[in-house]
């Protein structure tokens, strides 16, 4: 196993811990589709090191890698053969060392993807388990004797699995998956299991990561459609931290989980994580924009100050996989799909949209519009790679690849992204489609003060140097209920989520850090502005 990587307070190659990060944003970066360096079509470790400037110039401070395991990637690498190892498509070890020591040197720090919840049905684990599922290796997963379902437990992903168990024919037993067949459930019950993942994660503190994005929290602890499958999760991951913390007292742990408030609460209570990954915004984001009025966006904001801080979660307008809209109710859902998914392929498993950013919010006003508001919502942005150009995707494509674009960093063939003769993973739309890589591209936009590039790297700068990501805010009467006012200290954003003008009775008399559509007393169709009084003028 390598050396532990030692950081200390004063060495500037080994920064303190999250909390500490001014102006903190997360970039995620899925290696498969960023850059491909050696020509054979699927994106590397060397090809992203040759981008890492792009990515520091969007005023990243941490970089989250999407799973980088070796992988038949049926389920977007999370379906891990060995959670131990760096897929050869992708380089190896000393590439992923190089990769870190480069994004340190650049300012930005690495969490990587922990998917703790499930292994695939080819890793190690699960093969030794099928020979015994009773002995050692058998108790690292859920086994049944038949397929009997509680009332609660049920498939992530209907239309595409119908239960959550399936027959074994090596182990002449049924194992429990909540995701797909192919990703059986690890039994975190079971102490020898608890042992491993802090192994695992261990060694990755060793080869020098920063930090784990804890794929499915809450699913790894709630139990698994038998009554000894409970975990006590506040204990589970208590120890977890506490052990993590033995190696690497400033390593940092984020937790993803659609759940409420409520809920995700208790993983930020006694410092079990730094941040949760939070769904509860985006849905009323949504909502808001689907109805033109600000109010969602304002009762969940109040609902999130109840239970989490600002500084411990992330904020996203579209992640890696499908919108999922799952904490709204169903007629507040159906809301945002008349408004967004208006083709019927867009919906999935009833719950979501799979369009993205940039097509999804079209017209561009509202696209720009919304990256200024995801800057400006109280807590931690997070962007997708590509998301800063404004990509589109491709709904010719099944499932959740729809929005798996390639990047796009300039109009060759394959967007730059690659020199082989085609790309398996590039969507035939961003060949031939409006955001495309002829219309949409990093060469393009980075020329182009007016790009949807250039506006990111601007709200990124403004956001750090207005202090936006200091606690304190508050929500202001703008005078209109279509437009989103928050203001702290000498700052006042404001965000018009309505396709028409909209006369303001705040903002008066401030300047203008970073305005679009406003004239000092309206904001037009999708307008924002980010104002200070005059005397908290930018550094």
């Amino acid at each position: 196993m390598p050396p532990t990587h030692e950081r200390t307070p004063d060495n500037p190659d080994n920064p303190a811990g999250w909390a500490t990060d001014p102006g903190a944003l997360v970039y995620g970066l899925d290696l498969s589709r960023f850059a491909d360096s050696d020509g054979d079509g699927f994106g590397d470790l060397h090809g992203a090191i040759q981008h890492l400037d792009h990515v520091a110039s969007l005023g990243v401070t941490w970089i989250w890698l999407l799973p980088f395991y070796p992988s038949e990637r049926r389920d977007n690498g999370y379906d891990v053969d060995d959670h131990l190892a760096v897929d050869p498509r992708f380089g190896d070890l000393d590439d992923l060392r190089e990769f870190l020591s480069r994004a340190r040197a650049l300012g930005m720090r690495v969490l990587i993807d922990a998917v703790p919840h499930h292994t695939s049905d080819r890793h190690p684990w699960f093969v030794a388990a099928q020979e015994d599922t009773d002995g050692t290796a058998g108790k690292f997963f859920v086994w049944s004797d038949d397929d009997s379902t509680e009332p609660d437990d049920h498939p992530m992903f209907p239309g595409e699995e119908e239960s959550v168990w399936t027959f074994d024919e090596r182990a002449g037993r049924y194992y429990h998956h909540q995701f797909y067949s192919f990703q059986p459930d690890i039994n975190a019950t079971d102490p020898d299991v608890f042992e491993e993942l802090v192994q695992l994660l261990t060694y990755w503190l060793g080869v020098g990561v920063d930090g784990f994005r804890i794929d499915a929290a809450l699913l790894l602890v709630q139990g698994k459609g038998r009554p000894d499958t409970d975990v006590d999760d506040d204990a589970f991951f208590d120890r977890l931290r506490a052990r993590l913390r033995e190696i690497r007292p400033d390593v940092a742990l984020i937790a993803e989980a659609s759940e409420p408030p409520e809920l995700m609460a208790r993983l930020i209570q006694n410092d079990r994580f730094d941040a949760v990954i939070d769904f509860s915004l985006n849905n009323a984001t949504f909502l808001a924009l689907a109805r033109e009025k600000a109010q969602p966006i304002v009762d969940a904001l109040a609902r999130l100050d109840e239970n989490i801080p600002p500084e411990s979660r992330l904020n996203f307008i579209r992640n890696a996989d499908e919108l999922d809209l799952s904490q709204l109710s169903g007629p507040e859902r159906q809301e945002v799909f008349d408004t967004f998914a208006v083709d019927p392929r867009a919906i999935i498993y009833g719950r979501g949209i799979r369009r993205g950013w940039a097509a999804m919010l079209q017209p561009a006003q509202r696209v720009r519009m919304s990256l200024s508001l995801l800057h400006a919502l109280p807590g931690v942005p997070l962007l997708q790679a590509g998301q800063e150009l404004g990509v589109g995707d491709d709904l010719r494509v099944e499932g959740r690849g729809a929005a798996r674009t390639t990047m796009q960093w300039d109009d060759s063939d394959w967007g730059g992204f690659t020199t082989a003769a085609e790309s398996p993973l590039t969507l035939r739309a961003q060949v031939d489609g409006p955001f495309g890589f002829r219309a949409v591209n990093a060469r393009a936009q980075d020329g182009d003060p007016d790009s949807l590039l250039s506006l990111a790297r601007r709200l990124a700068r403004v956001r750090r140097e207005t202090d936006a990501d200091a606690g304190g805010w508050s929500v202001v009467d703008s005078g209109d209920p279509a437009v989103l006012a928050l203001q702290r200290d000498g700052l006042l954003t404001l965000h018009n989520l309505a396709d028409r003008d909209a006369p303001l009775t705040v903002g008066h008399g401030r300047d203008p850090a970073l305005a679009d559509g406003w004239d000092g007393a309206t904001l037009g169709p999708y307008g924002f502005a980010w104002l200070v009084s005059p005397r908290d003028r930018l550094r």
